[in-house]
């Protein structure tokens, strides 16, 4: 009968450490997506600020000054 307890809790030890450790690296994977959104939002927004700043060539060569 101790050897029954024993196993329940072995068992139910290596269940809830088994639980965390996937909810952990659910949660790192989570911060490692959030990181390469917001990066790929930060180079999007720099393509689109270079593309601002430099005018396009068609409208300096169809003015005629």
């Amino acid at each position: 009968m101790d050897l029954k307890i024993v196993e329940v809790v072995v068992l139910l030890v290596a269940g809830v450490l088994f639980v965390t450790w996937q909810f952990r690296d659910l949660r790192r994977a989570k911060e490692i997506t959030r990181q390469q959104r917001e990066a790929e939002k930060h180079q999007a927004m720099q393509r689109n600020a270079k593309s601002d700043e430099a005018p396009s060539m068609t409208s300096q060569q169809s003015d005629p000054k």
